[in-house]
């Protein structure tokens, strides 16, 4: 009886709730939505101070995700996603989606007072060998999917480190092989996704096109994405790489490295894969370039096109042949977890003299300030092949607009990283990082070298990657939504992350 007569009573709030919200139109807060949720979806829903809720609260991988959600909500079905999304919607509840919560933008990962809903269950990993792809839970790690598909000597075009989530894949994703496929949101074939109403749909090429179109970049401004159906291809069970130093002594090498690999290397032999990097460390005022060196197939040397990464003196490598995973797992052990970190992030056409001089003048803003404690500044220009661009539209187009705006050139996204150990230095840090951007920025601009993309899973807070895709695509982007999420739903209840620009 005393459950029965506790079930009638969680009952009766989540219907008071939902009349109350509906008739208000204002946002419920969130211990009222907490409790309406936990009338109809008890063992889901965990409240401050549980095992799970504590679980949560602490997982994050900037500290600028700290927040405190008035309850976490783990579902692990997409019926569990639907019922919640459908009380939500009612209540006018906001909530915040995390996947791998790999992002510094405060809100893009968790919530202050609203609930948080964790993907974390919703994990499972099936292969379809005879349709060539694998269905991964939202969930899902990186590693757990390479850690599945390896063994069966498959690859999906997914990151490149273990510990991250599949946000890449509604945002772009360079992959080991995003030079001959393309990037990972033109590798998925289907998006499994709980639209605002609490209706499940599928968005591929055939049913929901437009949708499926629009989730190729457009975040998490359409819908809560439970499952995604991954092309994967096949391997020859390893390949060759890892990761190498070179010493600051070796820069004026390096930067013709870097150089060599975007307008030459990445073009003329699709099957390399190169992330090339600076990272400089404050504490020891030590400078270093790390760069992940891989070849796609079992071979047992660099080949010929990339022996230049060694030929440059160097102080260590991790080369071997080896699994994808295992490369994921080195790309992923150490990556400032639980530190304070703000990143940048805009795009250039390759200009030799230009990408030299954007880390001469990084670095130098960084020894300026490397009394910072656990100060680690780090660069990343990552190219964006024509190849890439010709794969997306190839199969089926996306939301970047990259298409019309690459000039058959490689464009190269320059991601700007910093790590630091006390968020109360993000206020002054976040402005002068920002300006140090916008340096950058306008003397690319002066080179006549700038372009105005900005990659949206390395964006950093404040920066309007969406509407960087050009106004046509931001305004069929628009429609869109309208169609799929008339009341603005994820724009007004989810408000965390990178939104649709406002009309």
């Amino acid at each position: 009886m005393r459950a029965t007569t506790v079930s009638v009573v969680a009952l009766t709030s989540v219907f008071a709730a939902l009349t109350s919200g509906s008739t208000t139109g204002r946002p419920q807060n969130g211990p009222a939505c907490c409790r309406a949720l936990k009338g109809i979806l008890p063992a889901d829903t965990f409240v401050s101070n549980s095992t799970e809720y504590n679980a949560e609260y602490h997982d994050y991988w900037s500290s600028t995700e700290d927040l405190t959600p008035s309850c976490v909500f783990l579902p692990d079905t997409t019926d569990k996603v639907a019922r919640a999304v459908q009380l939500f919607t009612r209540l006018n509840c906001q909530w915040a989606i995390r996947g791998g919560g790999h992002s510094p933008i405060p809100g893009a990962a968790n919530i202050d007072g609203g609930i948080l809903l964790g993907t974390d269950h919703l994990n499972t990993i099936e292969i379809n060998h005879q349709e060539g792809y694998v269905r991964v839970g939202a969930g899902n790690r990186l590693g757990a999917v390479y850690n599945a598909t390896d063994p069966q000597d498959l690859v999906p075009i997914i990151g490149r480190y273990e510990d991250v989530g599949l946000g890449l894949a509604v945002g772009a994703g360079f992959s080991f092989l995003c030079n001959r496929e393309g990037l990972t949101i033109d590798n998925v074939l289907n998006y499994e996704v709980v639209i605002a109403n609490g209706t499940v749909v599928n968005a591929n090429k055939t049913s929901n096109p437009d949708l499926f179109w629009a989730l190729k970049g457009g975040n998490n401004n359409f819908g809560v994405v439970t499952h995604f159906n991954l092309r994967t291809f096949p391997t020859n069970g390893t390949v060759y790489g890892g990761n190498i130093v070179h010493p600051e002594s070796s820069f004026d090498g390096v930067a013709e490295l870097f150089y060599d690999y975007f307008t030459y290397q990445a073009i003329e032999d699709t099957l390399t894969h190169v992330m090339p990097s600076y990272e400089y460390i404050g504490s020891t005022d030590v400078t270093t370039a790390v760069s992940l060196v891989v070849y796609n197939e079992a071979v047992d040397e660099l080949p010929p096109i990339l022996q230049p990464w060694i030929q440059v003196p160097y102080t260590s490598n991790t080369f071997s042949r080896r699994t994808y995973g295992s490369l994921a797992q080195e790309e992923g052990s150490g990556i400032f977890d639980g530190f304070a970190v703000d990143q940048r992030l805009f795009s250039v056409f390759p200009d030799r003299k230009f990408l030299k001089e954007a880390w001469d003048i990084q670095l130098q803003w960084l020894r300026d300030r490397k009394d910072v404690p656990g100060l680690v500044g780090v660069q990343v220009p990552m190219p964006i092949t024509p190849n890439q661009v010709a794969q997306g539209v190839a199969k089926g187009g996306n939301a970047l607009g990259l298409d019309t705006t690459n000039e058959g050139k490689s464009i190269v996204v320059i991601l700007m990283l910093l790590n630091f150990s006390n968020l109360s230095d993000l206020p002054r840090l976040r402005v002068e990082h920002n300006a140090l951007m916008e340096e950058l920025v306008d003397l690319a601009k002066k080179r006549g070298v700038y372009h105005p993309y900005i990659m949206l899973t390395y964006s950093g807070a404040g920066q309007q990657a969406i509407a960087s895709y050009g106004a046509d695509n931001v305004a069929k982007l628009r429609k869109i939504a309208r169609a799929y999420d008339p009341t603005g739903v994820f724009q007004h209840l989810v408000p965390g992350g990178q939104k649709l620009p406002s009309d």
